[in-house]
């Protein structure tokens, strides 16, 4: 049980206190203005979202646009100045778990899902569905993008797409 930090077969006070403040918690995406001293927290706040918010992905902000994927698979494309939603739903075929962050590159953002689905969306709010592709692996790891390729770990192959080097 994930409550039995130490394995032990038993719960220890520390472990319930340690649980209860967890359960407790506040899940949300804060947009906080620079520049604030101490606790600016309540003076310094833009923002605050609290609706399908990820445990484990990372949020993307990318031309504009904040995209967040929760662990359920549900995306949300969000205004990063105001929080406006421009769309908000599950990732269309591609219906699974998500540990990896999203990545973006070349005007596309790329989602890959626990059981190695890749979707590639069009960069922008409307969350525009260009390819969804079938790794056939599972994958936890979040991509690496560079010089024009993207690098995908899964349980065991590291695959790299993208155009040939020029000779």
């Amino acid at each position: 049980m994930f409550i039995d930090l130490d394995q032990d077969g038993f719960i220890t006070a520390a472990e319930w206190k340690i649980y209860a403040a967890t359960m407790g918690a506040e899940n949300a995406l804060l947009a906080i203005r620079p520049g604030g001293h101490g606790d600016a927290t309540s003076a310094s706040l833009v923002w605050k979202y609290q609706r399908s918010v990820p445990q484990l992905p990372t949020a993307l902000l990318y031309q504009n646009v904040l995209y967040m994927l929760n662990d359920t698979g549900v995306l949300t494309t969000l205004d990063p100045a105001t929080s406006a939603v421009f769309k908000q739903g599950r990732v269309r075929g591609a219906a699974d778990r998500y540990f990896s962050s999203p990545v973006a590159s070349d005007s596309k953002v790329f989602l890959i899902s626990e059981t190695g689905i890749v979707t590639v969306l069009k960069a922008g709010g409307n969350q525009e569905i260009l390819a969804v592709n079938e790794l056939d692996e599972e994958c936890y790891a979040t991509p690496a993008i560079a010089d024009g390729r993207i690098y995908i770990r899964t349980r065991s192959t590291l695959y790299c797409f993208g155009k040939p080097l020029s000779q």
